[in-house]
């Protein structure tokens, strides 16, 4: 009989690497339509489909790239980087929604803005899992 042993980590870690899951999981899962349906996800928002393409590919990679990160031994600099991509979603969602750079419908508005919001809790959650380190 084998036996698997996962990689110590801390009890101090737990909410931070929970978090990161969590984030890489939703992410990543949210990326396959916007790669799937970017036609029609761009025809109910007004996102234009090449911005839903690229918004889905990059979906996929980070939620592949983050949930890996979250399981490293050295959680701490793949935690910073994820909490300051979120941070910049947070703001690049909510910009482009008042600069008006897409003619967004209102269901194009309510997915940016819900989106900043997720990016801005999950962010929230995973520096107060980074303080707890």
């Amino acid at each position: 009989m084998t036996t698997t042993t996962l990689p110590a980590t801390d009890n101090r870690s737990g909410l931070l690497r929970f978090a990161m899951r969590l984030d890489a999981v939703l992410v990543g899962i949210t990326g396959i339509p916007f790669v799937a349906a970017a036609g029609w996800l761009s025809s109910l928002t007004g996102i234009p489909v090449a911005v839903q393409y690229g918004v889905g590919v990059f979906s996929l990679v980070y939620g592949v790239v983050v949930y890996r990160l979250a399981g490293l031994d050295r959680v701490r600099p793949g935690a910073i980087a994820t909490i300051t991509a979120n941070a910049l979603f947070t703001v690049g969602f909510v910009g482009a929604e008042v600069a008006g750079i897409w003619p967004l419908t209102g269901w194009g508005v309510g997915l940016l803005l819900a989106i900043a919001l997720y990016t801005a809790a999950i962010g929230t959650v995973q520096y107060v899992g980074l303080r707890r380190l």
